[in-house]
């Protein structure tokens, strides 16, 4: 049913569960799991910048980013390998985050697309961010939402 399993990752604990479910789902129906995560080209805003001093983080601002992308798609590759997982990919992609997903989906034949229902707030807008209703709407596959635990 799920031979390609898509989980899209923002660093959020919504997208931590929706990692956990998209390994139940590759495991469940024996699919190839790929965790995607996408950020925005940096144009360094105020809200980066708060961002960036509020985790202490220095250097370029794209830089920095693209090492907290590398950070979130590792933090959910763990989770798959704690599951049992075997072969999981791993895939950062730059660029408006509900439209790649739904390209990175199509291109790569997925099934299903699983992410979290909410994004991580204010840096939300530079990475995966609060786009499932959009993910939702353009997907031609079938598309996961996942809420966080009561």
């Amino acid at each position: 049913m799920f031979e390609r399993i898509l989980c899209c990752v923002d660093g959020s604990q919504h997208a931590l569960r929706a990692a956990e479910t998209a390994c139940a789902l590759a495991a469940k129906f024996g699919g190839q799991l790929t965790i995607l995560t996408v950020a925005k080209e940096l144009k360094p805003s105020e809200s980066v910048k708060r961002f960036m001093a509020l985790e202490q983080l220095s250097g370029e601002p794209q830089y920095v980013l693209d090492e907290y992308t590398e950070e979130i798609v590792n933090k959910a590759r763990d989770v798959a390998e704690a599951s049992g997982l075997q072969g999981v990919k791993a895939e950062v992609r730059t660029g408006n985050p509900a439209r790649t997903i739904v390209e990175f989906a199509e291109r790569h034949k997925a099934d299903c697309i699983v992410l979290g229902s909410r994004g991580i707030g204010d840096i939300g807008g530079v990475l995966l961010g609060s786009v499932s209703f959009k993910v939702n709407s353009l997907a031609k596959c079938t598309v996961v939402t996942v809420k966080p635990h009561d």
